[in-house]
């Protein structure tokens, strides 16, 4: 969905391995889905969202490309953009690491938090296995992650949460949500007690940024596959 300001969005393409939200000559805008990594590691898995994308736009122009922006984890579904050209993809990065992108996520969470609204303040650590675990402050390889959520709808089981993310930290959503004792249902590595949706309920629902090209803020969103019964 296209902010004030901003151009109509292009016509939805279809294509059968992603899910376009919009594009245009610039940037491409897709709903990735649960279990597809965002880009190729070291191990250089064949099938990503980056690779279907690219093979998606060369079956369009044999001289295509797309340029990743940012990253979504495995496990999460949502709102990606990537780029078409490398300018556009640095100043779309830019963006990101100024803080000036607007990301909301939405989980569903075991319990309910303490508070309906608050902040999760932490600092996080990698460790070598990829495991991440909030660590104090002063240690030298922390990294400041500040997430905002909101609950919007409960049961007795399980959470609807609103969050949006001032830093981008790998599982940063996954580990607060645990510390508050409502990790993200099916995130059984941060303490969730099962799965009983076959995936972790964590979710990129919308997307805001200036364009690259016409410097106009855009912002496209995901419907939410999940929440409280």
């Amino acid at each position: 969905i296209a902010a004030q300001n901003s151009p109509p969005p292009a016509p939805k393409k279809k294509h059968s391995r992603i899910k376009i939200i919009f594009e245009d000559e610039h940037i491409i805008v897709v709903n990735k889905q649960a279990g597809l990594l965002s880009v190729a590691t070291d191990k250089m898995e064949p099938d990503t969202l980056h690779s279907r994308v690219v093979e998606y736009l060369k079956s369009e122009n044999d001289k295509s490309w797309a340029f990743i922006v940012h990253r979504l984890d495995r496990e999460t579904s949502g709102v990606m953009v990537l780029a078409k050209h490398k300018w556009h993809k640095e100043y779309l990065q830019e963006q990101f690491a100024n803080r000036e992108v607007h990301r909301i996520y939405h989980a569903l969470a075991e319990g309910k938090p303490e508070k309906s609204i608050g902040t999760i303040h932490e600092w996080l650590l990698e460790d070598k296995f990829l495991k991440v675990k909030a660590v104090k402050k002063n240690h030298p390889r922390a990294r400041e992650a500040i997430t905002h959520y909101s609950v919007e709808d409960n049961d007795d089981f399980a959470s609807l949460i609103q969050l949006t993310i001032e830093t981008g930290r790998r599982h940063q959503i996954r580990v607060g949500l645990a510390n508050l004792g409502c990790p993200v249902i099916g995130d059984e590595a941060h303490g969730a007690e099962g799965n009983p949706i076959g995936r972790i309920a964590l979710h990129a629902s919308s997307l805001e940024f200036l364009h690259p090209e016409t410097d106009d803020p855009v912002r496209f969103e995901a419907p939410i596959p999940f929440g409280p019964e």
